[in-house]
């Protein structure tokens, strides 16, 4: 297929995905590989750096391949937080840490107890929750002190890929936030605070998302297709472009992700405050957003360890397991007869420590209830974090993104619980998008983020909630909460108990 085309990278989690987009949205091609993953103790989670990159190349190479037109622009977006350190080589100094890792909880808890958590919170402007850069590199302080004196550049994922492609270090203004780069002093308050200083001067600069960072290096073009000197924009974190991907870029959209992670996003036209990370988007404009750290995790987790029988009738239907899963879920009533599910495998954003758990099982239960509790129980814990990110604003539209926007009773759900319409990109690689569209922007293609969105995002459907579910689910969004905290001293105990 010829013609000019932009290249939108979405280093998730879980999946490494590349799109190529035609300037008026249309996708030409796109391949995915999985993020590749490392677990060497309990609650840790770690990449090899140069896995990442390898996948990362087979992901645009797979989509290049395709291609004959001449790539115009490249964006990139990738998880946030967690630490990618490298050396002043440009070499990392230790396996990348993830933003679902927990190996700094007992540091956050020492935080607590002696105030240092509040002088880092005040400092930053949101609370370390132990895979943030900060708690990372304060971990690092005490536990592999040879590392952390290596460390040259601080970078988060899609920095560490856009170095890969362009041999130049930067960061955007959305991840720069969160060490309040490029304009306040925040992270040298932090930094100081714990000793640390001598990393203010190995934070990164900032290049806004929508404009040009570099440029693809010929080391970077043999291996990926992307001809040397293609203009690669400085990207999103995938929160952000995801975001951006569905269309949500005015103060006042909302997006629910529904991806490995959860996040309930909003727009806002100044620094908002209250809870949720807040950060610099585009120009005048921040988003904030609250996460739950297993939304698809939390299914795949379920089918993978007790669904076993309906992953084979999947296959000997010839349908994919997830439309299987969609009509077990549809044909069992709201309120999952009775049981309730807290998604929170991998703790939670309030807690790390905090585990899932299902509750008011009894033998008359099935498979088929368990599914919709996993369902709700997702919904439940986003849409609590949306109604405490919307009590200071009004919403203006809804979107949902990520793998849990392919299920159309999923996003029913999430309409019902939340009382509003929600609609659905077209395409889903939101977050792919997102990136793309900074492409465009920073290739001089468009000249606005509105122009922009307005020419390459559509949307393929819009959930209208039920009237008769909306306030029966609104007193079960009560009793997820309760449960939610009452279980939190046990799970908490159980865990100990495991780590004993």
């Amino acid at each position: 297929m010829s013609g000019a085309y932009v290249l939108g990278v979405d280093a998730g989690l879980s999946t490494i995905q590349t799109v190529a987009y035609d300037l008026d949205g249309a996708v030409l091609a796109s391949a995915s590989e999985p993020t590749p993953e490392h677990r060497p103790k309990p609650g840790w989670r770690e990449v090899d750096p140069d896995a990442l990159w390898a996948a990362t190349v087979r992901s645009i190479a797979s989509v290049t391949d395709q291609l004959h037109g001449p790539a115009i622009g490249v964006g990139v977006a990738g998880h946030g937080h967690g630490l990618y350190a490298l050396d002043a080589d440009g070499t990392p100094v230790r396996p990348a840490i993830k933003s679902t890792d927990d190996r700094a909880a007992d540091l956050l808890a020492s935080w607590d107890a002696d105030g240092t958590a509040a002088t880092v919170a005040a400092a930053l402007g949101y609370e370390p929750f132990g895979a943030d850069p900060v708690s990372l590199l304060a971990w690092l302080a005490t536990h592999e002190p040879d590392a952390l004196e290596r460390i040259d550049h601080v970078l988060f994922c899609k920095d560490y890929l856009k170095y890969r492609l362009t041999n130049v270090v930067s960061t955007d203004e959305m991840e720069g936030s969160a060490l309040d780069l490029p304009t306040g002093t925040g992270a040298e308050h932090a930094l100081g605070a714990l000793g640390l200083a001598k990393l203010v001067g190995r934070l990164p600069p900032v290049v806004p998302s929508w404009e040009a960072c570099g440029s693809i290096t010929p080391a970077a073009a043999d291996t990926t297709g992307i001809p040397a000197g293609t203009p690669v924009a400085s990207g999103l974190h995938d929160v952000g472009a995801t975001a951006l991907g569905c269309g949500a870029f005015q103060p006042g959209d909302a997006t629910f992700i529904v991806g490995t992670w959860g996040q309930s996003v909003t727009v806002w036209a100044d620094r908002p405050d209250g809870p949720g990370l807040a950060r610099r988007f585009r120009p005048n404009t921040w988003i904030q957003y609250r996460g739950n750290r297993s939304a698809t995790a939390s299914l795949d987790w379920f089918l993978d360890a007790l669904c076993e029988p309906l992953t084979a009738m999947a296959e000997s239907r010839d349908v994919d397991r997830y439309t299987l899963v969609d009509d077990i879920v549809d044909g069992v009533t709201p309120g999952a007869e009775g049981v309730l599910f807290v998604p929170y495998l991998d703790g939670s954003t309030d807690d790390p420590t905090d585990r899932g758990a299902f509750l008011g099982l009894s033998i008359e239960h099935d498979r088929a209830a368990m599914l919709r509790a996993v369902f709700e129980g997702v919904a439940y814990a986003q849409i609590i974090r949306m109604d405490q990110l919307r009590e200071r604003t009004t919403l203006r539209r809804c979107y949902i993104a990520g793998g849990g926007a392919n299920s159309p009773v999923w996003c029913q759900l999430f309409a019902d619980v939340i009382g509003r319409r929600i609609s659905v990109a077209t395409g889903q690689a939101a977050g792919a998008r997102g990136a793309a569209i900074c492409a465009a922007i920073a290739a001089g293609r468009y000249s606005t983020h509105a122009d922009a969105v307005a020419s390459m995002v559509t949307h393929e459907r819009e959930h209208v909630p039920d009237p008769d579910r909306v306030a029966d689910y609104r007193s079960r969004l009560e009793t997820f909460s309760a449960a939610a905290a009452a279980i939190r001293p046990t799970t908490r105990a159980l865990r100990q108990e495991a780590n004993d």
